[in-house]
């Protein structure tokens, strides 16, 4: 299985409309995307704390509202081809994955421990509010607290934990949330560890993967899902 990371990220500008067209033109049935808070409290997809990489403007996301977050230009950085591509809500992103019939792999993307609550509550509400289907979501995090959140108040949706570290040591503190998933760093896993967290029953999802010629290697090994910049190369393998 093949996800597009923050769309298509090696073909448009990460996070936006245009990177998920091209994930679902290169034929990737899931996409994995990033979402925070913007300053009215609105969920939007975007990776970094702040705007100043991936798009015209200098600020913290938390510090602009929506209405300034989609007036900058989330494009020109990429190529002069996506001048004014927008930063997506998550509510208008969910409706563009329900018209296309995607699944989602959704980040919670956690700057500050202050964030966790008020973010997962409002995605929460938008998932509720656009009758999300639970069986095209996985809920991700590298934060355990935001995880935790989510399952006190999303108790039937599918959870994973993304880690750039060993896993076992965290994975045994988070069994009480029941996680369908772990996501790990391909550059970390080892063949045993894929071994041990297939075997005590989750699914295993790596990322960032972008060469080819490693992804049998670690399907061998039991990878559900290969997270990568490149959809449209690993959709032709």
């Amino acid at each position: 299985m093949i996800a597009g990371h923050r769309g298509a990220a090696s073909l448009a500008p990460e996070n936006t409309l245009a990177g998920f067209k091209k994930a679902l033109q290169s034929g990737a049935k899931w996409i994995e995307l990033d979402t925070q808070l913007s300053a009215d409290n609105t969920p939007v997809i975007f990776h970094d704390e702040t705007v100043d990489r991936c798009t015209n403007g200098k600020n913290k996301v938390a510090d602009l509202t929506l209405e300034q977050l989609q007036a900058l230009d989330a494009g020109s950085w990429f190529s002069e081809e996506f001048a004014g591509e927008q930063i997506q809500s998550l509510e208008q992103t969910l409706a563009f994955f329900m018209a296309n019939d995607l699944s989602m792999n959704l980040e919670i993307k956690i700057h500050h421990d202050h964030q966790v609550q008020p973010l997962v509550d409002k995605v929460a509400e938008v998932l509720e509010k656009m009758n999300f289907p639970h069986e095209k979501l996985i809920i991700s995090s590298f934060s355990t607290l935001a995880l935790t959140h989510c399952r006190q108040i999303m108790p039937t949706v599918r959870l994973g934990y993304i880690t750039e570290h060993e896993p076992r040591t965290t994975l045994v503190k988070l069994k009480p949330l029941n996680l369908y998933s772990l996501h790990i760093d391909y550059k970390i896993l080892t063949e045993e560890m894929a071994k041990e967290i297939t075997q005590s029953g989750l699914k295993l999802n790596i990322w960032t993967l972008n060469d080819i010629q490693q992804a049998s290697k670690f399907r061998a090994w039991g990878v559900e899902m290969i997270i990568t910049d490149k959809p449209d190369l690993f959709a032709q393998a």
